[in-house]
C-alpha cells in the first residue's frame, strides 16, 4: 500500500452543506481541552488532531507491548461482551483497547475519520498522523465484523448514528482491502493491552512509581486504597495464624519436640509472626502517606501554573479580607493560541 494514499474512498457520513467549502467544523466536537487545560473551539492549526490521534505514550514502551498483549488485532464487540467486559468510552487514543478487570475502553470513531476530504486535507500528508489513523480504523473492522458487532457499536455510540450496516460493510472492504502493517502505527500492531501491565512497565520503566501508566482504574479515594490494602494483608495473616496453629500442636507431640529444626523454625516463624505485621502495616500507610504528600505538592504547583495560565491572582491569599474583589493579573489572559503546545 501507498503510504500516501487514501485509506478510503467511500462515503458514509450525509453530504455536508459545505461540501464546496474546506470548512470541516461540523465534523468537530463542540469544545477542545489543550494540553495546559484551557478549553477552546476545535482549531485544525493546533494540536487538536495530535491529541485526537497519537498514542506517543505506547510507542514510548512500545519493546515492552508483548507483555501486556498479543501482536493480533481486537476481538469483536460480541465476544468482548462473551467475556464480560463493559465497554466504557474514551475519547484518549492511548486507552483505547486498554482493558481492566472486567471493562475495556474504546475511543469512538470521530466523524472526520469517516470523511475522505478531511483525509486528504489535513491527515494524510502528516506521516504520524495517518499511520494512527490508518491504525484506528483498522481496529474497527476487527471490532465490528458482525452484524451483531455493528448493533452494538450503535448502541454504545462507537460509530455515527446515521452510518448503514451496508454502508459499514462497504467502508471495512476497502480499509482492509488497503490495509498493510507497514502503514499504520506500530501500537496497532497489538490490540488488547492489559492496563495493570502497563502501569507496572511505567512504575519500572519509565519512574511513574506512584502514577503508572493511568490511574482510570486505581482508587479513588484514600479510604478504599488503605482498606483494601489491609484486607489483603488480612487475608495472608490468617495463613499465619493456621500456620502457628499447626506449629503449636506440633510442638505438643513428642516426636518433634526432641526435632531441633522444627523447634528452630517454630521459633523464626512466631517471631517473623510478630514483626512482618507491624512492618506490612507500616508499608501501607507510608506508601498512603507518601501518595498524599505526592499528590499535594503536584496539587499546589499545578495551581499555581494554572493561575499563571489563566492571568488571575488568588486574591484570597493577598490579606485583602474577606469581602475582597478578585482582581486579574497584570497583563491580557494567555490563551492557548499564545503557547505552542
Amino acid at each position: 500500500m501507498d503510504i500516501s494514499s487514501l485509506p478510503f474512498t467511500a462515503r458514509v457520513l450525509e453530504r455536508r452543506a459545505v461540501d464546496q467549502t474546506p470548512d470541516f467544523s461540523a465534523l468537530l466536537p463542540a469544545s477542545h481541552r489543550t494540553k495546559n487545560d484551557h478549553i477552546i473551539v476545535p482549531q485544525l492549526q493546533s494540536d487538536f488532531l495530535a491529541r485526537e490521534l497519537l498514542v506517543e505514550r505506547l510507542n514510548g514502551i512500545q519493546d515492552w507491548l508483548w507483555i501486556c498483549g498479543r501482536p493480533m488485532p481486537p476481538r469483536p464487540l460480541h465476544h468482548q461482551a462473551l467475556i464480560a467486559r463493559e465497554i466504557t468510552i474514551t475519547e484518549n487514543p492511548e486507552l483505547h483497547l486498554v482493558w481492566s478487570k472486567n471493562r475495556i475502553f474504546l475511543k469512538p470513531i470521530p466523524l472526520y475519520l469517516l470523511e475522505p476530504d478531511f483525509w486528504s486535507a489535513q491527515i494524510i500528508n502528516d506521516r504520524k498522523l495517518a499511520d494512527c489513523a490508518r491504525g484506528f480504523l483498522y481496529s474497527y473492522t476487527a471490532l465490528i465484523a458482525y452484524e451483531s458487532d455493528f448493533r452494538m457499536a450503535k448502541e454504545k455510540g462507537l460509530l455515527p448514528s446515521n452510518i448503514t450496516w451496508g454502508a459499514w460493510k462497504n467502508l471495512a472492504k476497502e480499509i482492509l482491502q488497503n490495509h498493510c502493517y507497514a502503514s499504520i502505527n506500530p501500537r496497532y500492531w497489538y490490540g488488547e493491552l492489559r492496563l495493570s501491565r502497563l502501569n507496572k512497565i511505567y512504575r519500572l520503566r519509565k519512574g511513574f512509581i506512584l502514577r503508572g501508566y493511568s490511574k482510570v482504574a486505581a482508587h479513588t479515594v484514600y479510604v478504599d486504597l488503605i482498606r483494601d490494602n489491609f484486607a489483603a494483608l488480612a487475608t495472608i495473616l490468617g495463613y499465619v495464624v493456621i500456620v502457628l496453629t499447626a506449629m503449636q500442636v506440633g510442638l505438643g507431640v513428642e516426636r518433634l519436640q526432641e526435632d531441633e529444626a522444627f523447634q528452630n523454625a517454630s521459633y523464626g516463624f512466631t517471631v517473623f509472626s510478630i514483626i512482618a505485621p507491624l512492618v506490612a502495616g507500616m508499608g501501607i500507610v507510608i506508601v498512603v502517606l507518601a501518595m498524599f504528600i505526592s499528590n499535594w505538592i503536584i496539587t499546589k504547583s499545578y495551581e499555581k501554573g494554572r493561575f499563571r495560565e489563566m492571568g488571575v491572582e488568588p486574591f484570597w491569599r493577598k490579606g485583602h479580607g474577606g469581602d475582597a474583589e478578585p482582581s486579574s493579573a497584570k497583563g491580557s489572559v494567555t490563551t492557548s493560541k499564545d503557547r505552542s503546545v
